[in-house]
């Protein structure tokens, strides 16, 4: 009895390494830019919230603005966050600027509009405009690459 050799099992066919890397790379960059996006837009809005109470608490501005920022602020309301929701938010928001970078080197967006996507960081709310901005933009990129591969 004679056997016939095994023929090698059947592969799937290979989706191009480029196109489907490029997918993968713009989806995990359009995540990290989204979480950072939002971290740093509430910890804006805790910050925000922990000026205003120190200047509610120091009575408003009549009094200059020398001792308002002595006032415990949010530490009222959530010992501890006094201190910590500004730090934070500097860190967050260094981070936010390296990511977002990283975003519009991979997608490059418009320059200028990028450069305003970074500054949204800083004002209270903008950050979460400008997260959806930039997801409708680079989502479809995604798709396209996924559909070239």
């Amino acid at each position: 009895m004679t056997t016939t050799p095994a023929s090698p099992p059947a592969t799937p066919p290979a989706t191009p390494p480029a196109t489907t890397d490029r997918a993968k790379s713009l989806a995990s960059a359009l995540t990290r830019y989204r979480v950072m996006a939002w971290t740093t837009g509430v910890l804006l809005v805790l910050l925000t919230a922990h000026v205003v109470m120190q200047i509610v608490q120091h009575g408003g501005l009549s009094g200059g603005w020398g001792p308002v920022f002595e006032e415990k602020g949010i530490d009222v309301v959530v010992p501890g966050l006094g201190h910590g929701v500004p730090i934070a938010h500097g860190w967050m928001y260094l981070i936010y600027v390296v990511v977002t970078i990283d975003l519009w080197l991979r997608t490059r967006l418009p320059a200028f509009k990028t450069a305003l996507v970074v500054l949204a960081g800083t004002i209270p709310f903008m950050s979460f405009v400008a997260e959806r901005w930039v997801t409708h933009r680079v989502r479809p990129m995604i798709e396209a690459a996924r559909a070239a591969g």
